[in-house]
């Protein structure tokens, strides 16, 4: 949803990383005392492509000034909500990931391996310990994840809360409920077809532990 006012550090699609690294004036290669490394940056933008092909090259003069005024509005050394946002999102598409009931596509486990893969680098664009910018490059990336992930963890989240209604109806553990993607997206279509067949007869759906089909068999 967009706010009325145009934030930098919005932390709400649609303003994402360009909005946070805005284009300033200047050929700035310095955050405070930190010095950017060129070399640093290629190895940035080689998995900002390896995401997203088509994602513009970013400069050091977009990263200085994006981290100046992060330095600038976050004296107390906190960090930033874009920053923050998106590694709370960072943590949930590593749970997707993970998650088997999800059966998580190939693309998608490869999207997630280069962002945790930059994570883990040890020589990248900015060190992780820095306060409050330390993480704004991982930030970016995890941000443009988001613009191409954003359907299915919209989906995910979904199957989320119908997994969690059925293992509080059976009075059960989510993770014993048997419950999969495929059973989620038969409730689905059941749901919608149900809005233009009212009287149809209803499909029997059976799943792995009888207690979360009495929620799920409709």
């Amino acid at each position: 949803m967009r706010t009325q006012s145009h934030r930098a550090d919005s932390i709400t699609f649609p303003h994402g990383f360009l909005d946070f690294l805005k284009v300033s004036p200047g050929r700035r290669h310095r955050i405070g005392e930190y010095e950017l490394d060129p070399k640093q940056l290629e190895t940035f933008n080689q998995a900002l492509h390896a995401l997203s092909p088509e994602a513009p090259a970013l400069s050091l003069d977009q990263f200085a000034a994006a981290g100046e005024r992060a330095l600038a509005r976050h004296g107390d050394g906190g960090m930033p909500p874009f920053v923050a946002s998106r590694m709370a999102a960072l943590a949930r598409m590593e749970t997707m990931a993970a998650d088997a009931a999800w059966s998580p596509s190939t693309e998608l486990i490869r999207q997630i391996g280069i962002l945790v893969g930059y994570r883990r680098e040890t020589n990248d664009l900015i060190p992780d310990d820095l306060r409050v910018i330390g993480l704004l490059d991982d930030a970016v990336l995890v941000d443009v994840a988001l613009q191409l992930l954003r359907h299915e963890l919209a989906e995910y989240e979904d199957f989320c809360r119908f997994r969690k209604v059925a293992a509080e109806f059976a009075g059960m553990r989510e993770t014993d409920t048997g419950l999969t993607r495929e059973h989620w997206l038969e409730a689905m279509l059941q749901a919608h077809s149900s809005l233009d067949r009212i009287d149809a007869k209803p499909h029997q759906r059976y799943v792995p532990d009888p207690r979360a089909s009495l929620f799920h068999i409709t």
